[in-house]
C-alpha cells in the first residue's frame, strides 16, 4: 500500500460541515468563554475519525437510463476537501468486477480526510441488468462521448456510438455530474484485458495503479483516427478537463478477493484517498 506522508493532516481532527455530516444544523458548542480562555473543544461528533470516515455523507441521483433507471453517486470522505476522487465501476454490463470493487469501497473502506471521493457503482443500469455491454438502445456508452473522434458505426457492431455523439442519457447524465464535480482523478473499471491504460496526464497515478493492482501498463486503444479524440470517457475528460482519468482493464475472471479488498484497497491507495 501506497501510505499518505506523516506532512499531511490525518493526525488532527477535522470539522466537517455538519449540514453535510448530519443533515441539519450544527448544534451549540457551549457557552462562549472569556477572553483568553482556550478555544472549546468540538463535539464529538463533529470529529473526522475512522467512524466518519467510513460513512456514505451524500446520495446523489446524477440521471436516469433509457429504462429509466437511477444512475447513483455515492459520496465518502471529506466534501470540504480540496481534492476530487471518482470511482466509476462500470460502463459496460456486462463487465460486472468494478460494481462489486465499487461496492467495498461504499461499504467497508474509509475514506482519508484530505479526499472528496464520489463512487458511481454504474453508469448503466440497463446494461448491468439485461447481462449486456450496451445500453437498452444497443449503445456502447464508453464510444458516445462528445470529441471529435466520434464516427458513425455500424449499429450491429458491439462497439456501435449511437446515431450521433452523446445520444444516450447516460453519457448526458455522467458528462454533467463531472462537469459539475470536477475530479482531479477518475478511475474507470472495465474488463477483460487485464491492464491499466497509460496516458500523459496522470502518469504518476498509472504507475501506482498497475503497482498496487499487480497489473501491466499499456497503452488502450478503440481505432480512432490519428490526431483525433477517442470517444471515450477517459479521452474526453483527460482532453477537456484539468484532472485526469485512467482506465483500468480488470481480467476476465478476477478472483472475489481481487475484485473487493484487493482492487478496493488499491484504488484508494493509488489515488491517495485511503484512510
Amino acid at each position: 500500500m501506497i501510505r499518505i506522508p506523516l506532512g499531511r493532516p490525518l493526525a488532527a481532527l477535522l470539522v466537517l460541515p455538519a449540514v453535510l455530516l448530519l443533515g441539519g444544523p450544527s448544534p451549540s458548542v457551549g457557552a462562549g468563554g472569556t477572553a483568553g480562555a482556550a478555544a472549546p473543544v468540538p463535539d464529538r461528533a463533529h470529529a473526522y475519525s475512522r467512524t466518519r470516515a467510513l460513512e456514505v455523507v451524500e446520495r446523489r441521483v446524477i440521471g436516469t437510463s433509457v429504462r429509466g433507471r437511477d444512475i447513483v453517486a455515492y459520496r465518502k470522505g471529506n466534501p470540504a476537501a480540496r481534492r476530487t476522487v471518482l470511482v466509476l465501476g462500470q460502463m459496460h454490463g456486462d463487465e460486472k468486477a468494478g460494481t462489486l470493487t465499487a461496492a467495498w469501497i461504499r461499504h467497508r473502506l474509509p475514506v482519508d480526510s484530505d479526499v472528496d471521493l464520489w463512487i458511481v457503482p454504474t453508469m448503466n443500469p440497463d446494461g448491468l441488468a439485461a447481462g449486456t455491454r450496451r445500453n437498452a438502445h444497443g449503445v456502447d456508452l464508453n464510444r458516445n462521448f462528445r470529441t471529435d473522434g466520434w464516427v458513425h458505426t455500424d449499429p450491429a457492431s458491439i462497439t456501435y456510438g449511437g446515431p450521433r455523439p452523446a445520444s444516450e442519457p447516460e453519457t448526458r447524465a455522467m458528462a454533467r455530474f463531472l462537469r459539475g464535480v470536477r475530479p482531479e482523478q477518475i478511475v474507470s473499471v472495465h474488463q477483460p484485458y487485464g491492464s491499466v491504460g497509460r496516458n500523459d496526464k496522470t502518469p504518476r497515478l498509472v504507475r501506482r495503479l498497475g503497482r498496487e493492482l499487480h497489473l501491466p501498463l499499456e497503452h488502450i486503444s478503440v481505432g480512432t483516427p490519428d490526431q483525433h479524440v477517442a470517444p471515450t470517457l477517459a479521452s474526453w475528460y483527460n482532453a477537456g478537463f484539468p484532472g485526469g482519468a485512467v482506465t483500468v482493464e480488470y481480467t476476465r475472471t478476477p478472483t472475489r478477493r481481487f475484485e473487493t479488498a484487493v482492487a478496493g484497497h488499491g484504488i484508494l491507495a493509488a489515488t491517495l484517498a485511503d484512510w
